[in-house]
């Protein structure tokens, strides 16, 4: 028999499908589709990308393309935790998110132990999650995330750290003071698994995902040239994030881990959302709260995933 199945729940701010949107969501969640050693048993929805009723519209049609309605999507939270860091209309409920939350609490407390949580937007939904019940966080099997900067520094317009905690620090703050086992996979990485305008060539030659996803690619692509004209890293191709983070929950060997005590400014006006990380060796507490990826192996990556794209339908 062969190794047992890790399933997980995918919570996603989603919006491959909009002309000239961030691909690398849809690619994960077709990524974790394609993983024979996953089992998606869930999608949850969250603002980010896109506002969270597009992101719920877009991973449904997504999934309609790869074949697989069978799996459910469940809309989430459309604002950050904090009323003042949103922008949109101030009357929507704070329990907003309560829909995801709940589905993924009712779903990890009654199988203690057997859900991974793999989070690629910001960490909204899971904060509330563990609002409404604490015990998450030691019935939840792990929580690999995407998201954060820790060895660099990144200061790209008015985000000095990484979208998804500039998002919701606050609920970046509260997963990292759950006392969840936690593996976080931030940008030192993700910038460094990049998918080319070649790569988008060889995904054109597959079936229906890989030519629209192609499609979808070169766009992102061509928009990413555009907006960042002098960063040559973004020239001709585009980031993997969040495949990366999907890839790591069977092959946590694509990349080095190390313990560190993590912490995300929620306050600042200039550094919202930065995190700090503190990588040495403790001998009193605070012990460390999480493990950090701080290298890949970029091309192991690369051949792995477009090998999974090439299989879907």
């Amino acid at each position: 028999m062969g190794e047992p199945l890790t399933r997980i729940i995918l919570d996603t701010d989603l919006a491959m499908g909009a002309p000239g949107s961030d691909i690398d969501d849809g690619f994960a969640l077709a990524l974790a589709l394609a993983d024979p050693g996953l089992c998606v048993e869930v999608v949850t929805t969250v603002g980010g990308n896109s506002d969270v009723d597009t992101s719920t519209r877009l991973t449904t049609e997504l999934l309609g393309v790869l074949g697989r309605t069978d799996v459910a999507v469940v809309r989430g939270a459309g604002r950050p935790l904090n009323p003042a860091l949103w922008h949109g209309d101030l009357a929507a409920p704070a329990s907003e998110g309560a829909y995801a939350a709940a589905e993924i609490v009712t779903r990890v407390m009654a199988e203690p132990g057997e859900l991974t949580l793999v989070t690629i937007g910001p960490l909204t939904n899971v904060a509330l999650a563990l609002m409404l019940e604490p015990r998450v966080a030691s019935a939840v099997r792990e929580i690999v995330v995407m998201g954060g900067v820790y060895l660099e520094q990144t200061n790209v317009g008015r985000m000095p750290g990484e979208y998804n905690f500039w998002c919701d620090p606050d609920a970046a703050q509260i997963v990292l003071d759950s006392g969840a086992a936690l593996r976080l996979v931030g940008l030192d990485v993700t910038r460094r698994v990049r998918l080319s305008r070649a790569d988008c060539a060889l995904l054109a030659e597959g079936a229906e995902f890989g030519k629209l996803a192609a499609e979808l690619t070169e766009g992102w692509i061509d928009f990413q040239e555009r907006v960042k004209p002098r960063e040559q890293l973004e020239q001709g191709s585009c980031a993997l994030h969040d495949p990366l983070a999907v890839a790591v929950v069977t092959r946590p060997d694509l990349v080095t881990w190390q313990d560190a005590r993590v912490a995300v400014e929620t306050a600042g006006r200039v550094t919202r959302g930065v995190a700090v990380a503190d990588l040495l060796m403790w001998e009193d507490p605070p012990a460390p709260n999480c493990r950090i990826a701080t290298a890949v192996d970029a091309e192991a990556f690369r051949a792995l995933f477009l090998e999974r794209m090439a299989g879907l339908p």
